[in-house]
């Protein structure tokens, strides 16, 4: 192993191992490969806390989304045909729309 790899490996452990220290899961040299210390868990929000925020949002009308994972619908103006298709047109005479359309990666480019 040489210096350097030592040393690399060495100073992610001093990294990571704050880290490790305040999870609740531990890594260890057993058959079971860890150890669980719940006193490290940190406190999350509280039942009342909870109940209050799915008071808020089944009142709100996006219960029904997030119950299902479902994306949720951005609140807002919608844009007229005509504004979509000047904003197309506006799009598509800017210099890197040809590989922007394909999904190429694009050096920034300023807007006309």
């Amino acid at each position: 192993m040489t210096v350097r790899t030592f040393l690399t490996a060495l100073s992610l452990a001093a990294v990571v191992a704050p880290a490790m220290a305040s999870s609740v899961i531990h890594p260890a040299t057993t058959e079971m490969g860890y150890t669980t210390h719940p006193e490290h868990a940190q406190a999350g929000k509280s039942r009342d806390q909870v109940l209050v925020e799915m008071e808020q949002s089944k009142s709100d009308g996006l219960w029904q989304y997030h119950r299902f994972g479902a994306p949720v619908p951005v609140k807002g103006t919608a844009s007229t045909r005509d504004e979509v298709l000047a904003d197309l047109e506006r799009s598509q005479k800017h210099p890197s729309w040809a590989l922007r359309r394909v999904g190429a990666p694009v050096p920034s480019v300023p807007a006309p």
